[in-house]
């Protein structure tokens, strides 16, 4: 018995008709009768019979009928996977992230996915926060990665980093042998910090709101290239995770030192996606590669292995 037959039967039923039901399906009658008979063989049963207003089903070809469409539904989740794996081989991942987890965490993801997935291909841009969110909410995106995450209903969390900020700058700032940085020490040197679009500005604004000092930065960018070109010049201090910037700091270029109390502004990197969408096999291996890259590191910065 074929798998096919359970689509005639259906089409038999649906029409009343031999010659509607192949007209239907696109195969001529007689091949359309030879299948039913070789279900009606199989089964043992007469699964139609005449009447005036044509061809009906009998109480065995009823309970036929539930099982075809059965096999139907399952037949189109099957290939529906199937589709979902072939996509591990040709598919595209659509990803937003913030500028500062590119190098540290989704790297080392991407370059391991090309790796053991050389047909997948991934679309990459850079965004603010909320942007990351209204990309996944709007379904231009199947995965976000950020720090300060937009706290939206429609998102669903992937997985989480605790994250805590550093002072960054060149190793020899006069600031680098500190053990901890305070607002006062900063008081006397330039900082470059982005402007009160970005979540992280925001945050850093409440934590010495209640200061009598503030900060006043010399140079105001959203851009992670030039903060970082800044620092390493000897000519800003950044507020930025010490993971962000780990291969500077590896090179020698750039050191980390820890935020004083009156500066803590503790908070995580998110990776998210829409709700109200599914992700594809080829977006959930991605989301699973991005997440181990994330627990192999802690709060302070520092890889596991």
């Amino acid at each position: 018995m074929h798998v096919r037959a359970f689509d005639y039967l259906r089409g038999i039923a649906e029409t009343g008709s031999l010659r509607g039901a192949a007209q239907k399906i696109g195969v001529t009658a007689t091949a359309l009768t030879r299948q039913i008979e070789h279900l009606e063989y199989f089964f043992r049963m007469k699964l139609f019979e005449r009447d005036q207003r044509g061809i009906r089903l009998t109480a065995a070809g009823e309970v036929v009928m539930e099982t075809a469409e059965r096999v139907s539904r399952e037949l189109d989740v099957t290939r529906q996977r199937v589709d979902d794996l072939k996509g591990l081989r040709s598919g595209i991942v659509n990803i937003r992230v913030s500028s500062s987890t590119l190098t540290s965490v989704l790297v080392p993801a991407l370059t391991a996915l090309n790796d053991e997935y050389p047909g997948l291909r991934f679309m990459v841009e850079v965004a603010t926060a909320p942007l990351v969110g209204e990309a996944l909410v709007a379904g231009r995106a199947d995965l976000g990665l950020t720090i300060f995450a937009p706290d939206l209903s429609e998102l669903t969390l992937c997985a989480r980093m605790p994250v805590v900020h550093s002072a960054i700058m060149a190793p020899a700032h006069p600031l680098a042998g500190n053990d901890t940085i305070s607002l006062r020490d900063l008081q006397d040197h330039p900082l470059s910090m982005p402007d009160s679009a970005y979540f992280v500005r925001r945050a850093f604004d409440r934590a010495v709101k209640s200061s009598a000092m503030s900060l006043d930065p010399v140079f105001v960018t959203g851009s992670f290239e030039l903060q970082i070109e800044l620092a390493m010049r000897g000519r800003a201090i950044l507020f930025l995770p010490a993971f962000s910037c780990r291969t500077y700091i590896e090179r020698g270029q750039l050191c980390a030192v820890a935020l004083g109390p009156d500066l803590q502004v503790p908070t995580s990197l998110d990776l998210l996606r829409a709700s109200h969408k599914p992700l594809s096999a080829a977006a959930r291996v991605v989301s699973s590669r991005i997440a181990d890259v994330m627990a192999s590191v802690d709060a302070a910065g520092h890889w596991a292995g």
